[in-house]
């Protein structure tokens, strides 16, 4: 199951900070890797989960769009579905927002909503938190929707098709993610800059483990058919499977980056524990905010699909 592997991991994160403190119940230990922050403190970063908001919505647009390209089609008309999940996912924006408001009033919720802060040591730069996550955003929007693609094909044979419905979708989430490049001031520190090139790296690490299973996971979920075909307006497999390829090609130059250019020795601290186990708890809202957008998004979009059921139901 889709669930088991970010369960995993999570525990494997906690039980290695947990060895690494010498405390089973470390949740008051100082473990994040700027050296102020507790793991409770983590968890709560509410600040960080503020500039993360905007990458986290496009993200989870572009899982959406994915989840429906790959199993469109025979949702049950439950109109309260689609309203818990935007009372959900309102109710995580409202706790994201009221909690960086009490930590450090609008100027931070601000500075946070327009992407000043990557580490907190260097000073606030318009646009400077968009760009640390360029590259692996963009991976992990490309390798979703070539996951769709095998999905697809292990769903219905290789002779499958996807939702044209979802594919635009996953094309809409590409072209906000462009805009919002474009508007935060694009440049080259994303694929020369070391520091920018670990922190991609790592990012790539927790959300390929974590977010993304989680989200496709959450869309399954929802889904009451997984036999599907295409009737009309169906979308062929090129496209996920050239994002396929340009995910790989890109993580594989994001890998040789951080390799070359030593990008570990200039994290916030000297122990890789601490730089990559506390890192996943410090995503504890972005894995509310992807999949709960995800499964919104899935669920407004798959039910205008024109698919026909030929395998009954699950």
């Amino acid at each position: 199951m889709a669930w088991a592997l970010p369960m995993v991991v999570m525990l494997g994160a906690y039980a290695a900070i947990a060895i690494h403190t010498g405390n089973w119940w470390p949740w008051f230990e100082f473990v994040h890797e700027s050296g102020d922050r507790t793991l409770m403190d983590t968890v709560l970063y509410y600040q960080h989960a503020a500039r993360e908001l905007p990458l986290d919505v496009v993200l989870g647009v572009a899982i959406g769009g994915c989840a429906v390209f790959a199993f469109p089609g025979a949702v049950p008309a439950d109109r309260n579905r689609k309203l818990w999940l935007a009372v959900g996912g309102l109710f995580v924006f409202m706790v994201i927002v009221a909690g960086t408001l009490w930590t450090g009033g609008p100027a931070l919720l601000w500075d946070n909503f327009l992407q000043m802060y990557t580490r907190t040591s260097e000073p606030p730069l318009f646009g400077s938190h968009w760009r640390y996550h360029f590259i692996s955003r963009l991976i992990l929007m490309l390798g979703s929707f070539g996951l769709a693609g095998l999905t697809a094909v292990i769903l219905r044979g290789k002779h499958a098709s996807g939702s044209r419905r979802g594919q635009s979708v996953f094309f809409a989430s590409l072209g906000l993610f462009t805009v919002l490049t474009l508007v935060f001031k694009p440049d080259s520190d994303p694929f020369l800059n070391a520091v920018f090139l670990g922190h991609q790296a790592r990012e790539v690490l927790t959300h390929t483990l974590v977010t993304v299973p989680l989200s496709w996971w959450f869309c399954l979920v929802l889904s009451r058919n997984r036999g599907v075909v295409a009737d009309k307006g169906a979308a062929s497999l090129a496209w996920p499977l050239i994002a396929a390829v340009a995910g790989v090609l890109l993580g594989l130059y994001l890998l040789i980056g951080a390799l070359h250019t030593s990008a570990a020795s200039l994290g916030q601290s000297e122990s890789m524990v601490i730089l990559i186990f506390p890192h996943f708890f410090e995503h504890v809202f972005t894995y509310l905010v992807v999949p709960l957008v995800a499964g919104l998004v899935y669920e407004t979009a798959s039910r205008s699909a024109k698919f026909h059921n030929t395998h009954g139901t699950s």
